[in-house]
């Protein structure tokens, strides 16, 4: 395996690991927002719960809403915004521009990445 190679492989083992964190804790949040008859979710309270350092200031350059109402029946990634969270995550790593596996996908989001 060359160093490239290896070197993504270590770059996407961290970035599943960051967002296995993330939808534990939206589906945690999740329950708990149904449970409570709100089905509300703050973004920020959960990124940062999840280890994303991320603020308001960062959902306003990403045109994320700072609530997300969350739909119980289907699986988190259907209803919670991770996809520009993802790619803002990429940017710790510039010389990828944005995650190698939506380089030609995240067109929606290629402003924050």
């Amino acid at each position: 395996m060359s160093e490239l190679d290896s070197a993504l492989t270590k770059v996407m083992a961290e970035a599943n690991a960051v967002f296995e964190r993330l939808g534990g804790v939206v589906e945690e949040n999740a329950k708990a927002a149904v449970e409570s008859g709100s089905h509300e979710i703050n973004i920020v309270e959960v990124a940062q719960r999840a280890g994303l350092a991320i603020d308001e200031k960062v959902l306003d350059e990403l045109g994320i809403d700072r609530v997300c109402y969350c739909l119980p029946w289907c699986h988190w990634t259907q209803w919670f915004p991770y996809r520009p969270l993802w790619c803002w995550w990429w940017r710790r790593y510039p010389w990828y521009r944005c995650c190698p596996w939506w380089w030609y996908r995240c067109h929606r989001y290629t402003s924050c990445c």
